[in-house]
């Protein structure tokens, strides 16, 4: 995740500026109105060719493997494995497989709607194994990304407030991290106890 956000920042610092909501805006990668993925462009909205591209595009193979490996150790959160969890694992890294072409211009749209489809299967065996776990504020930013997701999928789907979206994606990102290390750390956790243990 660190290596990511070193990659991607580097590339924006690159990105020579324009965006869906701006096109002719020249200042540089904004916060505000670029989407993550815009990075990841030949050329921007403005019509300037993107240098960043490259290490754009590295960067989000980064960060597909990074959640290919979350939601393969996600499930060993849970005490038992099971179908679901199996299905998790299955659905997660599938869903995150697909995202990886995700910075390939002519397939974004398209990943996109995959990623939504398998990533929303892959919550439902989730949901039904947190309703055993104990951790109660985990369970609860759980099902906070969960809905956070949904709305930004959808909004970009139907381009209902879609001017709004570039910050909400990264707002919904952060929430996502955040949730990425909680599962990392609970894991590190369960491993140091069982070790304790023997």
């Amino acid at each position: 995740m660190i290596t990511y956000l070193i990659m991607f920042s580097t590339a924006a610092i690159m990105y020579p500026g324009g965006s869906d909501n701006v096109p002719t805006a020249q200042e540089g990668y904004s916060f505000f109105h670029n989407f993550l993925c815009d990075t990841n462009n030949e050329y921007t909205y403005s019509g300037l060719k993107n240098n960043g591209k490259l290490l754009a595009n590295l960067a989000h193979i980064v960060l597909s493997f990074t959640m290919m490996s979350f939601f393969y150790v996600m499930p060993n959160i849970f005490e038992r494995r099971n179908r679901n969890t199996k299905l998790i694992k299955i659905l997660g890294v599938l869903s995150m497989a697909i995202f990886t072409f995700m910075y390939q211009e002519e397939l974004h749209d398209l990943v996109v709607t995959l990623v939504g489809i398998f990533a929303s299967m892959a919550f439902v065996p989730i949901f039904i194994e947190l309703v055993k776990f104990k951790n109660k504020p985990f369970k609860t930013l759980t099902y906070i990304v969960f809905v956070m997701s949904i709305c930004l999928y959808l909004g970009f789907e139907t381009k209902v407030g879609i001017y709004y979206m570039p910050f909400l994606q990264k707002f919904v990102f952060l929430v996502d991290a955040t949730l990425v290390i909680w599962t990392s750390l609970l894991l590190i956790q369960r491993d140091r106890s069982k070790a304790q243990l023997i």
